[in-house]
């Protein structure tokens, strides 16, 4: 792992240690942001990010839906540009969570920049001395080190441990609540200990495909549409995530030998209707990888601990999956740590990205 080629599965790796180290670098943090929102009587929080952090919103808020009742405030995450250019009316009864792992995202950045003084705003990011973080009312800063490459892994499980605790402490959820969310760095080390072997085959056909569905359901889609984004930074192949009875509109259509899908599984009662999909996709013909507590269907497992509570999953789920697109990657030849799309970001002025 010494050279330029393997950065980004020495980070994958390191992401159970992260996940620890971000519970203590925010924990008092989270407290406080947490007791700001309550003071203000908030009423509605939204997560903004663009991408990865947007992913990360999407799955936080799962966790906030679980712990809600009829008169808590409602959690939404919207993608940062939508946010910045079609804002919602807001008042000091709003709180808005801004993520960006580097902290310099110009969106999220814009937003607070826009809303300084006029409601709460709350950054979670890696970079201590970053824009984000002297801009914010209140931040997080998340343990574990910022990514040293531009597609990032490790820093979606410490953003997202980041947003879940915040949550949390919001709702003043019962101690294994917390104990779970800890729990899923042991979760993520022990799936990333069989994955290589268990990814072996799939490697190799995923290599020649050129589209692939990720799937899921609940907490499983914000990690199917995390590992997706993973797989086009890092493959440069065609990937989409979708929510697992969505599948049936649009991914439907192309299924085929020609395709690859992968089903994640979170240990909840919804797996059983991702499990009928992933039923219906192998009669279709299509090679299927299933990551999670089950795997009867597909032609590959890579086994992942269920967590207590759902939405806790795809810290666990996720790294596999990042994992998968690596070797996908270099099967196909490419250099993943060091993209061809770099300039591209640059010309749509995503310079904050590692590495860029």
């Amino acid at each position: 792992m010494g050279n330029r080629a393997e950065i980004i599965p020495a980070e994958i790796y390191e992401t159970p240690e992260a996940i620890r180290a971000t519970l203590d670098a925010v924990a008092s943090a989270a407290h406080d942001a947490a007791t700001a929102m309550r003071e203000r009587a908030t009423r509605r929080v939204f997560f903004v990010g663009n991408g990865t952090s947007h992913y990360t919103g999407l799955a936080a808020g799962y966790t906030a839906r679980a712990l809600a009742g009829p008169e808590a405030p409602l959690f939404l995450a919207v993608p940062a540009g939508d946010f910045r250019h079609l804002t919602p009316a807001l008042g000091p009864w709003d709180t808005i969570i801004g993520m960006s792992a580097s902290g310099e995202f110009r969106d999220v950045l814009a937003v607070f920049d826009r809303w300084r003084g006029r409601c709460l705003r709350i950054g979670i990011t890696q970079v201590p001395g970053s824009s984000l973080a002297r801009l914010a009312d209140m931040v997080l800063v998340c343990g574990g080190g910022p990514s040293r490459v531009p597609v990032m892994t490790k820093t979606y499980a410490t953003t997202l441990t980041a947003a879940h605790l915040l949550v949390l402490e919001y709702f003043g959820a019962p101690r294994p609540y917390v104990a779970d969310l800890a729990a899923s760095a042991d979760r993520c080390a022990e799936a990333l200990r069989g994955a290589e072997a268990a990814l072996g085959g799939a490697v190799d056909v995923l290599a020649s495909m050129e589209h692939a569905f990720y799937f899921g359901a609940g907490s499983g889609y914000a990690a199917a549409a995390e590992s997706a984004l993973k797989m086009k930074e890092m493959a440069l192949l065609h990937a989409e995530g979708s929510e697992t009875w969505e599948m049936a509109s649009g991914p439907a259509t192309m299924v085929s030998s020609r395709t690859f899908c992968v089903a994640l599984y979170t240990g909840s009662p919804a797996d059983e209707g991702s499990a009928q999909v992933a039923s219906r996709v192998r009669t279709w013909g299509a090679p299927l990888l299933e990551i999670g507590p089950r795997g009867a269907a597909g032609h590959w497992h890579v086994p992942v601990a269920a967590p207590a509570y759902e939405s806790f999953a795809s810290l666990a789920l996720v790294p596999v999956a990042a994992l998968l697109a690596y070797r996908v990657a270099r099967a196909r030849g490419l250099e993943p740590d060091a993209p061809t799309w770099r300039e591209r970001y640059r010309q749509l002025g995503m310079t904050h990205l590692a590495g860029a």
